[in-house]
Protein backbone atom coordinates (compact mmCIF):
# COMPACT_ATOMS: atom_id res chain seq x y z
CA UNK A 1 0.00 0.00 0.00
CA UNK A 2 1.84 3.24 -1.04
CA UNK A 3 2.11 5.89 1.98
CA UNK A 4 -0.20 8.37 0.68
CA UNK A 5 -3.24 5.44 0.44
CA UNK A 6 -2.63 4.22 3.51
CA UNK A 7 -3.07 7.50 5.12
CA UNK A 8 -6.24 8.56 3.34
CA UNK A 9 -7.73 5.19 4.49
CA UNK A 10 -6.77 5.13 7.99
CA UNK A 11 -9.16 6.20 10.26
CA UNK A 12 -9.54 9.82 11.94
CA UNK A 13 -10.84 8.48 15.13
CA UNK A 14 -9.31 5.05 17.05
CA UNK A 15 -11.79 2.15 17.88
CA UNK A 16 -13.21 2.40 21.35
CA UNK A 17 -11.41 -0.52 22.09
CA UNK A 18 -7.76 0.61 21.10
CA UNK A 19 -8.54 3.99 23.15
CA UNK A 20 -9.03 1.53 26.19
CA UNK A 21 -6.92 -0.74 25.71
CA UNK A 22 -3.56 0.73 24.93
CA UNK A 23 -4.04 4.74 24.52
CA UNK A 24 -5.22 4.96 28.33
CA UNK A 25 -2.54 2.91 29.23
CA UNK A 26 0.13 5.26 27.89
CA UNK A 27 -0.97 8.18 29.50
CA UNK A 28 -1.01 7.03 32.80
CA UNK A 29 1.17 9.21 35.62
CA UNK A 30 4.04 7.37 35.27
CA UNK A 31 4.30 7.79 31.56
CA UNK A 32 3.74 12.15 32.19
CA UNK A 33 3.83 13.48 35.08
CA UNK A 34 7.04 15.19 35.57
CA UNK A 35 9.52 13.42 36.74
CA UNK A 36 10.57 12.88 40.56
CA UNK A 37 12.02 15.65 42.00
CA UNK A 38 15.97 15.18 42.57
CA UNK A 39 16.28 12.20 42.03
CA UNK A 40 17.52 10.19 39.07
CA UNK A 41 14.74 8.77 37.45
CA UNK A 42 14.38 5.03 36.60
CA UNK A 43 12.38 3.92 33.91
CA UNK A 44 9.90 0.96 33.27
CA UNK A 45 10.02 -0.58 30.01
CA UNK A 46 6.50 -1.16 28.90
CA UNK A 47 6.51 -1.59 25.54
CA UNK A 48 2.54 -0.84 25.27
CA UNK A 49 3.22 2.78 26.02
CA UNK A 50 4.96 2.87 22.26
CA UNK A 51 1.18 2.48 21.44
CA UNK A 52 0.49 5.90 22.90
CA UNK A 53 2.86 7.83 20.05
CA UNK A 54 1.61 5.73 17.60
CA UNK A 55 -1.86 6.51 18.14
CA UNK A 56 -0.82 9.74 17.61
CA UNK A 57 1.39 9.85 14.51
CA UNK A 58 0.67 6.78 12.48
CA UNK A 59 -3.61 6.85 13.05
CA UNK A 60 -3.81 10.49 13.44
CA UNK A 61 -0.95 11.11 10.90
CA UNK A 62 1.72 13.44 12.77
CA UNK A 63 -0.43 14.74 15.60
CA UNK A 64 1.99 13.67 19.06
CA UNK A 65 3.60 17.22 18.35
CA UNK A 66 0.19 18.91 19.68
CA UNK A 67 -0.45 16.33 22.41
CA UNK A 68 3.09 17.14 23.83
CA UNK A 69 1.90 20.74 23.79
CA UNK A 70 -1.12 19.89 26.03
CA UNK A 71 0.91 17.83 28.30
CA UNK A 72 3.46 20.56 28.59
CA UNK A 73 0.68 22.85 29.48
CA UNK A 74 -0.70 20.26 32.69
CA UNK A 75 3.02 19.05 33.64
CA UNK A 76 5.00 22.13 32.88
CA UNK A 77 8.69 21.70 31.13
CA UNK A 78 9.58 18.87 31.43
CA UNK A 79 7.59 15.39 30.78
CA UNK A 80 8.45 11.43 29.76
CA UNK A 81 7.03 11.45 26.09
CA UNK A 82 8.07 7.62 25.96
CA UNK A 83 9.35 4.63 28.50
CA UNK A 84 12.97 5.98 27.72
CA UNK A 85 12.66 9.15 26.41
CA UNK A 86 12.11 12.66 28.37
CA UNK A 87 10.79 15.82 26.61
CA UNK A 88 11.98 19.68 27.58
CA UNK A 89 10.41 22.75 26.43
CA UNK A 90 12.51 25.39 27.56
CA UNK A 91 14.58 27.38 24.99
CA UNK A 92 17.29 28.28 27.52
CA UNK A 93 17.84 24.29 27.51
CA UNK A 94 18.14 23.71 24.09
CA UNK A 95 21.98 23.77 23.79
CA UNK A 96 22.46 21.84 27.04
CA UNK A 97 21.19 19.02 24.83
CA UNK A 98 22.37 19.91 21.56
CA UNK A 99 25.84 20.45 22.68
CA UNK A 100 29.29 21.26 20.95
CA UNK A 101 31.59 18.08 20.29
CA UNK A 102 33.45 18.57 23.83
CA UNK A 103 30.26 17.15 25.14
CA UNK A 104 29.59 13.79 23.90
CA UNK A 105 26.15 13.26 22.63
CA UNK A 106 24.74 10.17 20.46
CA UNK A 107 21.48 10.06 18.43
CA UNK A 108 18.77 7.60 18.71
CA UNK A 109 19.10 4.64 16.43
CA UNK A 110 15.37 4.28 16.18
CA UNK A 111 15.26 7.59 14.95
CA UNK A 112 17.86 7.50 12.04
CA UNK A 113 16.54 4.08 11.15
CA UNK A 114 12.92 5.41 9.80
CA UNK A 115 14.96 7.00 6.24
CA UNK A 116 16.68 4.17 5.18
CA UNK A 117 20.13 5.58 4.59
CA UNK A 118 22.27 4.11 6.54
CA UNK A 119 25.58 4.65 6.40
CA UNK A 120 24.78 8.09 5.63
CA UNK A 121 26.47 10.53 8.44
CA UNK A 122 22.73 11.83 9.17
CA UNK A 123 22.21 8.15 10.13
CA UNK A 124 25.53 7.96 12.31
CA UNK A 125 24.92 7.40 15.81
CA UNK A 126 27.70 7.76 17.77
CA UNK A 127 29.33 11.71 17.27
CA UNK A 128 32.69 9.78 16.40
CA UNK A 129 31.58 8.15 13.33
CA UNK A 130 29.75 11.16 12.38
CA UNK A 131 32.54 13.37 12.70
CA UNK A 132 34.29 10.88 10.60
CA UNK A 133 31.88 11.25 7.63
CA UNK A 134 30.57 14.62 8.10
CA UNK A 135 34.00 15.89 7.69
CA UNK A 136 34.58 14.42 4.23
CA UNK A 137 31.22 16.77 3.46
CA UNK A 138 31.17 20.05 5.34
CA UNK A 139 34.05 21.85 3.41
CA UNK A 140 31.65 21.40 0.34
CA UNK A 141 29.16 23.54 2.16
CA UNK A 142 31.09 26.66 3.59
CA UNK A 143 30.24 29.81 2.93
CA UNK A 144 33.34 30.68 0.53
CA UNK A 145 32.74 27.38 -1.40
CA UNK A 146 28.79 27.95 -1.65
CA UNK A 147 29.96 31.04 -2.81
CA UNK A 148 31.81 30.03 -5.39
CA UNK A 149 28.77 27.99 -7.07
CA UNK A 150 26.72 31.18 -6.84
CA UNK A 151 26.25 30.71 -10.70
CA UNK A 152 24.41 27.62 -10.06
CA UNK A 153 21.78 29.51 -8.60
CA UNK A 154 21.30 31.57 -10.92
CA UNK A 155 21.32 29.79 -13.44
CA UNK A 156 17.94 28.23 -12.06
CA UNK A 157 16.84 31.27 -10.86
CA UNK A 158 16.73 32.01 -14.29
CA UNK A 159 14.73 28.81 -15.83
CA UNK A 160 11.85 29.76 -12.95
CA UNK A 161 11.96 33.25 -14.66
CA UNK A 162 11.19 32.23 -17.69
CA UNK A 163 8.12 29.81 -15.94
CA UNK A 164 6.95 32.89 -14.26
CA UNK A 165 6.64 35.27 -17.44
CA UNK A 166 5.02 32.32 -19.49
CA UNK A 167 2.48 32.31 -16.63
CA UNK A 168 2.36 36.27 -16.75
CA UNK A 169 1.62 35.94 -20.51
CA UNK A 170 -0.79 33.20 -20.71
CA UNK A 171 -3.06 34.57 -17.32
CA UNK A 172 -2.23 31.16 -16.07
CA UNK A 173 -1.45 30.36 -12.11
CA UNK A 174 1.42 29.17 -11.03
CA UNK A 175 2.64 26.92 -8.54
CA UNK A 176 5.47 28.92 -6.70
CA UNK A 177 6.04 26.09 -3.88
CA UNK A 178 6.49 23.43 -6.65
CA UNK A 179 9.07 26.17 -9.02
CA UNK A 180 11.07 26.77 -5.50
CA UNK A 181 11.02 22.58 -5.36
CA UNK A 182 12.19 22.35 -8.53
CA UNK A 183 14.81 25.24 -8.47
CA UNK A 184 16.57 23.71 -4.75
CA UNK A 185 16.72 20.17 -5.82
CA UNK A 186 18.05 21.24 -9.84
CA UNK A 187 20.74 22.90 -7.70
CA UNK A 188 22.18 20.19 -5.42
CA UNK A 189 21.71 17.91 -7.84
CA UNK A 190 24.10 19.87 -9.90
CA UNK A 191 26.37 20.27 -7.08
CA UNK A 192 26.50 17.22 -5.56
CA UNK A 193 26.49 15.13 -8.89
CA UNK A 194 27.67 17.48 -11.63
CA UNK A 195 23.91 16.77 -13.61
CA UNK A 196 20.88 18.78 -13.50
CA UNK A 197 17.79 17.04 -12.76
CA UNK A 198 15.89 19.31 -15.21
CA UNK A 199 12.96 19.50 -12.76
CA UNK A 200 12.38 23.03 -14.25
CA UNK A 201 12.26 22.34 -17.65
CA UNK A 202 9.08 20.61 -17.07
CA UNK A 203 5.87 22.98 -17.76
CA UNK A 204 4.86 21.38 -14.45
CA UNK A 205 8.28 21.17 -12.40
CA UNK A 206 8.17 17.30 -12.94
CA UNK A 207 5.97 17.51 -9.76
CA UNK A 208 5.76 14.19 -9.18
CA UNK A 209 9.03 13.13 -8.05
CA UNK A 210 8.73 15.76 -5.46
CA UNK A 211 5.41 13.65 -4.43
CA UNK A 212 7.39 10.80 -4.40
CA UNK A 213 9.93 12.57 -1.61
CA UNK A 214 6.55 14.27 0.30
CA UNK A 215 4.77 10.27 0.19
CA UNK A 216 8.48 9.56 2.11
CA UNK A 217 8.19 11.95 4.49
CA UNK A 218 4.54 11.07 5.14
CA UNK A 219 5.39 7.59 5.59
CA UNK A 220 8.41 8.05 7.82
CA UNK A 221 6.11 7.25 11.03
CA UNK A 222 5.26 4.01 9.81
CA UNK A 223 8.57 3.09 9.30
CA UNK A 224 9.69 4.28 12.81
CA UNK A 225 7.40 1.79 14.00
CA UNK A 226 7.63 -1.02 11.44
CA UNK A 227 10.98 -0.32 9.75
CA UNK A 228 11.22 -3.77 7.49
CA UNK A 229 8.19 -1.82 5.43
CA UNK A 230 11.25 0.11 4.08
CA UNK A 231 13.38 -3.34 3.18
CA UNK A 232 10.46 -4.67 1.52
CA UNK A 233 9.95 -1.42 -0.90
CA UNK A 234 13.53 -1.80 -1.58
CA UNK A 235 13.12 -5.25 -2.47
CA UNK A 236 10.22 -4.79 -5.22
CA UNK A 237 10.49 -4.48 -8.61
CA UNK A 238 10.59 -1.09 -10.03
CA UNK A 239 7.60 -2.36 -12.14
CA UNK A 240 5.52 -3.71 -9.81
CA UNK A 241 5.98 -0.93 -7.71
CA UNK A 242 5.38 1.16 -10.85
CA UNK A 243 1.71 0.10 -10.20
CA UNK A 244 1.47 0.35 -6.47
CA UNK A 245 2.82 3.69 -5.64
CA UNK A 246 3.97 5.83 -9.10
CA UNK A 247 5.21 8.55 -6.79
CA UNK A 248 7.33 5.75 -4.86
CA UNK A 249 8.25 4.16 -8.26
CA UNK A 250 9.45 7.94 -9.61
CA UNK A 251 11.66 8.77 -6.12
CA UNK A 252 13.26 4.94 -6.42
CA UNK A 253 13.70 5.55 -10.13
CA UNK A 254 15.71 8.60 -8.92
CA UNK A 255 17.47 6.76 -6.39
CA UNK A 256 18.59 3.72 -8.30
CA UNK A 257 20.05 6.62 -11.18
CA UNK A 258 22.31 8.26 -8.46
CA UNK A 259 23.18 4.72 -7.50
CA UNK A 260 24.37 4.09 -11.36
CA UNK A 261 26.74 7.21 -11.16
CA UNK A 262 27.93 6.70 -7.49
CA UNK A 263 29.40 3.13 -9.23
CA UNK A 264 30.87 4.64 -11.90
CA UNK A 265 32.43 7.47 -9.76
CA UNK A 266 34.12 4.64 -7.45
CA UNK A 267 34.88 2.90 -11.29
CA UNK A 268 37.34 6.24 -11.70
CA UNK A 269 34.26 8.05 -14.06
CA UNK A 270 34.66 12.02 -14.50
CA UNK A 271 31.40 13.71 -14.62
CA UNK A 272 32.89 16.36 -16.94
CA UNK A 273 31.89 19.09 -14.41
CA UNK A 274 33.93 22.07 -13.80
CA UNK A 275 34.28 22.23 -10.54
CA UNK A 276 33.68 18.40 -10.12
CA UNK A 277 30.76 17.43 -7.93
CA UNK A 278 30.77 16.67 -4.26
CA UNK A 279 29.90 13.11 -4.65
CA UNK A 280 32.99 12.64 -7.55
CA UNK A 281 35.49 13.71 -5.07
CA UNK A 282 34.34 11.70 -2.36
CA UNK A 283 34.33 8.54 -4.34
CA UNK A 284 37.91 9.06 -4.88
CA UNK A 285 40.63 8.01 -3.08
CA UNK A 286 40.73 10.76 -0.29
CA UNK A 287 37.94 8.63 0.92
CA UNK A 288 39.07 5.97 3.63
CA UNK A 289 38.48 2.83 1.96
CA UNK A 290 36.01 1.32 4.52
CA UNK A 291 33.76 3.93 3.46
CA UNK A 292 33.77 3.73 0.08
CA UNK A 293 31.14 1.43 -0.48
CA UNK A 294 28.69 2.01 -2.66
CA UNK A 295 25.56 1.88 -0.97
CA UNK A 296 26.48 3.84 1.73
CA UNK A 297 27.64 6.83 -0.66
CA UNK A 298 24.56 6.39 -2.31
CA UNK A 299 23.11 6.96 0.90
CA UNK A 300 25.38 9.82 1.47
CA UNK A 301 24.14 11.59 -1.90
CA UNK A 302 20.53 11.18 -1.81
CA UNK A 303 20.69 12.66 1.82
CA UNK A 304 22.41 15.68 0.41
CA UNK A 305 19.00 15.68 -2.13
CA UNK A 306 16.83 15.34 0.87
CA UNK A 307 17.91 17.85 2.64
CA UNK A 308 18.62 20.03 0.10
CA UNK A 309 15.16 20.12 -1.62
CA UNK A 310 11.78 20.27 0.51
CA UNK A 311 12.95 22.05 3.46
CA UNK A 312 14.47 25.29 1.51
CA UNK A 313 11.72 25.15 -1.05
CA UNK A 314 8.80 24.97 1.52
CA UNK A 315 10.96 28.20 3.58
CA UNK A 316 10.82 30.25 -0.19
CA UNK A 317 7.02 28.99 -0.61
CA UNK A 318 5.95 30.31 2.99
CA UNK A 319 7.94 33.58 2.90
CA UNK A 320 6.44 34.00 -0.80
CA UNK A 321 2.55 33.87 0.65
CA UNK A 322 3.85 35.93 3.40
CA UNK A 323 4.76 38.49 1.38
CA UNK A 324 2.31 38.85 -0.75
CA UNK A 325 -0.50 38.70 2.01
CA UNK A 326 1.46 41.77 3.41
CA UNK A 327 2.00 44.22 0.64
CA UNK A 328 3.17 46.87 2.66
CA UNK A 329 6.23 44.52 3.50
CA UNK A 330 6.83 43.66 -0.08
CA UNK A 331 7.13 47.40 -1.11
CA UNK A 332 9.43 48.08 1.75
CA UNK A 333 11.60 45.37 0.77
CA UNK A 334 11.80 46.29 -3.13
CA UNK A 335 12.84 49.39 -1.98
CA UNK A 336 15.72 48.31 -0.01
CA UNK A 337 16.40 46.37 -3.06
CA UNK A 338 16.63 48.83 -5.38
CA UNK A 339 19.56 49.84 -3.66
CA UNK A 340 21.55 46.78 -5.05
CA UNK A 341 19.34 46.46 -7.93
CA UNK A 342 19.07 49.51 -9.90
CA UNK A 343 16.89 47.49 -12.63
CA UNK A 344 15.22 43.61 -12.20
CA UNK A 345 17.72 42.01 -14.39
CA UNK A 346 20.82 42.90 -11.97
CA UNK A 347 22.27 40.18 -10.46
CA UNK A 348 23.72 40.99 -6.90
CA UNK A 349 25.84 38.85 -4.90
CA UNK A 350 24.63 36.65 -1.62
CA UNK A 351 27.38 38.71 0.09
CA UNK A 352 25.51 42.13 -1.17
CA UNK A 353 22.71 41.32 -0.10
CA UNK A 354 23.20 40.12 2.93
CA UNK A 355 24.25 43.54 3.94
CA UNK A 356 20.38 44.65 3.37
CA UNK A 357 19.00 44.90 6.99
CA UNK A 358 15.12 44.80 6.17
CA UNK A 359 16.17 41.72 3.45
CA UNK A 360 17.57 40.24 6.43
CA UNK A 361 15.12 40.43 8.73
CA UNK A 362 12.91 39.25 6.04
CA UNK A 363 14.70 35.96 5.82
CA UNK A 364 14.96 35.38 9.26
CA UNK A 365 11.55 35.82 10.37
CA UNK A 366 10.59 33.15 7.21
CA UNK A 367 12.85 31.01 8.64
CA UNK A 368 11.50 31.00 11.96
CA UNK A 369 7.83 31.02 10.68
CA UNK A 370 8.88 28.25 8.42
CA UNK A 371 10.12 25.68 11.28
CA UNK A 372 12.66 23.69 8.94
CA UNK A 373 12.33 20.28 10.90
CA UNK A 374 8.82 19.90 12.65
CA UNK A 375 9.95 16.00 14.46
CA UNK A 376 11.92 16.14 18.06
CA UNK A 377 15.58 14.62 17.64
CA UNK A 378 16.22 13.01 20.46
CA UNK A 379 19.76 12.90 21.66
CA UNK A 380 21.77 10.76 24.40
CA UNK A 381 24.37 11.73 26.56
CA UNK A 382 26.40 8.34 27.19
CA UNK A 383 28.39 9.23 30.17
CA UNK A 384 27.04 12.29 31.74
CA UNK A 385 23.87 12.90 33.63
CA UNK A 386 21.87 16.20 32.72
CA UNK A 387 20.58 18.47 34.96
CA UNK A 388 17.54 20.33 34.40
CA UNK A 389 16.48 22.32 37.17
CA UNK A 390 15.75 20.17 40.50
CA UNK A 391 15.39 16.76 38.03
CA UNK A 392 18.59 14.78 37.37
CA UNK A 393 18.31 12.56 33.92
CA UNK A 394 20.56 9.69 33.89
CA UNK A 395 23.23 8.87 31.15
CA UNK A 396 21.67 7.12 28.58
CA UNK A 397 18.49 8.47 28.35
CA UNK A 398 17.31 9.85 25.14
CA UNK A 399 16.45 13.60 26.12
CA UNK A 400 14.49 15.86 23.23
CA UNK A 401 13.51 19.44 22.40
CA UNK A 402 11.50 20.25 19.53
CA UNK A 403 12.09 23.35 17.23
CA UNK A 404 8.61 24.38 17.09
CA UNK A 405 8.39 25.24 20.40
CA UNK A 406 11.70 27.39 20.49
CA UNK A 407 10.73 29.54 17.57
CA UNK A 408 7.09 30.34 18.50
CA UNK A 409 7.94 30.90 22.12
CA UNK A 410 6.04 34.26 23.35
CA UNK A 411 8.22 35.01 26.12
CA UNK A 412 10.82 35.28 23.26
CA UNK A 413 8.57 36.19 20.07
CA UNK A 414 6.07 38.21 21.07
CA UNK A 415 2.63 37.45 19.27
CA UNK A 416 4.72 34.13 17.63
CA UNK A 417 2.42 33.36 14.44
CA UNK A 418 2.23 37.04 13.25
CA UNK A 419 5.35 37.47 10.33
CA UNK A 420 6.70 40.48 11.43
CA UNK A 421 10.13 41.03 10.07
CA UNK A 422 10.59 44.32 12.11
CA UNK A 423 10.91 42.29 15.25
CA UNK A 424 14.49 41.43 14.07
CA UNK A 425 15.51 45.12 13.35
CA UNK A 426 14.05 46.52 17.14
CA UNK A 427 16.01 43.14 18.72
CA UNK A 428 19.24 45.09 16.82
CA UNK A 429 18.82 48.19 17.99
CA UNK A 430 18.46 47.31 21.56
CA UNK A 431 21.21 44.55 21.27
CA UNK A 432 19.14 41.55 21.54
CA UNK A 433 20.37 38.55 19.68
CA UNK A 434 17.20 36.51 18.87
CA UNK A 435 19.23 34.53 16.68
CA UNK A 436 20.80 32.25 19.31
CA UNK A 437 16.44 31.01 19.46
CA UNK A 438 17.24 30.13 15.69
CA UNK A 439 17.33 26.62 15.84
CA UNK A 440 15.83 25.35 11.98
CA UNK A 441 19.05 23.92 11.31
CA UNK A 442 19.75 22.12 14.74
CA UNK A 443 22.70 23.33 16.75
CA UNK A 444 25.85 21.71 17.86
CA UNK A 445 28.03 18.96 16.12
CA UNK A 446 25.22 18.00 14.20
CA UNK A 447 23.88 21.07 12.71
CA UNK A 448 22.76 21.02 9.81
CA UNK A 449 25.57 20.96 6.92
CA UNK A 450 24.00 22.61 3.61
CA UNK A 451 23.07 25.26 5.88
CA UNK A 452 25.21 27.82 4.01
CA UNK A 453 23.64 26.87 0.31
CA UNK A 454 19.95 27.08 2.22
CA UNK A 455 20.71 30.78 2.96
CA UNK A 456 22.22 31.62 -0.21
CA UNK A 457 18.97 30.23 -1.82
CA UNK A 458 16.98 32.02 0.75
CA UNK A 459 18.69 35.75 -0.43
CA UNK A 460 18.91 35.18 -4.17
CA UNK A 461 15.53 33.66 -4.61
CA UNK A 462 13.68 35.91 -2.42
CA UNK A 463 15.51 39.24 -4.17
CA UNK A 464 14.76 37.94 -7.47
CA UNK A 465 11.27 37.51 -6.63
CA UNK A 466 10.60 41.21 -5.03
CA UNK A 467 12.39 42.56 -7.82
CA UNK A 468 11.09 41.18 -10.71
CA UNK A 469 7.73 40.46 -10.65
CA UNK A 470 4.55 41.43 -8.93
CA UNK A 471 1.51 38.67 -7.96
CA UNK A 472 -1.46 37.67 -6.20
CA UNK A 473 -2.17 34.76 -4.38
CA UNK A 474 -4.77 32.22 -6.62
CA UNK A 475 -7.11 29.89 -4.66
CA UNK A 476 -4.28 30.08 -1.55
CA UNK A 477 -5.34 30.93 2.23
CA UNK A 478 -3.71 29.76 5.07
CA UNK A 479 -4.50 26.54 5.69
CA UNK A 480 -2.50 26.14 2.70
CA UNK A 481 0.85 26.68 4.39
CA UNK A 482 -0.36 25.97 8.31
CA UNK A 483 1.82 24.16 10.33
CA UNK A 484 -0.90 21.21 11.19
CA UNK A 485 0.88 17.86 10.84
CA UNK A 486 4.35 16.72 11.85
CA UNK A 487 5.87 14.22 9.32
CA UNK A 488 9.36 15.23 10.16
CA UNK A 489 8.53 18.46 8.38
CA UNK A 490 6.13 20.82 8.68
CA UNK A 491 2.90 20.11 6.24
CA UNK A 492 -0.61 21.47 6.34
CA UNK A 493 -4.08 19.52 7.57
CA UNK A 494 -4.48 18.30 4.28
CA UNK A 495 -1.69 17.33 1.24
CA UNK A 496 1.30 19.12 0.63
CA UNK A 497 2.36 22.83 1.25
CA UNK A 498 0.57 24.65 -1.63
CA UNK A 499 1.12 28.76 -2.79
CA UNK A 500 -0.18 28.97 -5.78
CA UNK A 501 -0.37 32.90 -7.73
CA UNK A 502 -0.74 34.72 -10.49
CA UNK A 503 1.54 37.11 -12.17
CA UNK A 504 0.06 40.38 -12.47
CA UNK A 505 3.15 42.48 -13.73
CA UNK A 506 6.82 41.75 -14.77
CA UNK A 507 9.00 44.61 -13.55
CA UNK A 508 10.21 46.83 -15.98
CA UNK A 509 12.28 49.21 -13.88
Amino acid sequence: MSSSSFYQSAPSQPPHAFISANVATAISLDTVMPLPRTQALKWKPLRRRRAYEFYFNVVKRGMFIWEMERLHKIYGPIIRVTPHEVHIKDPNYYDEIYASSKRRRQKDPLLVAQFDLEGSAFSSVSPEEHRQKRSQLEKYFSKQSVTNIEYLIHENIDKLDQHFKRAYESHKAVSLDAGFAGLTSDVIYQYAYGFNSGNLDHEDFNEKVRDGLNGLFKFAHVSFFFPVIQTVMKSLPLWLLAKIDPFAYALMCQKADLLHRTKEFLGGKSSGSKPHPIMEIITGPSMPEHLREAERLNNEGFSLIIGGTETTARSLAIAAFRLLSNGHIKTKLREELLTVMPTPDSRPTWSQLEQLPYLSAVVWETLRVSTGIASRSPRVAPTEALVYKNYTIPPGTRVSETNYFVLTDPEIFPDPHVFDPERWLRAAAKGERLDRYMVNFGKGTRICVGMNLAYAELFLVLATFVRRFDMELFETTEKDIAFARDFGTPYPDEGNTSVRAIVTAVVKE
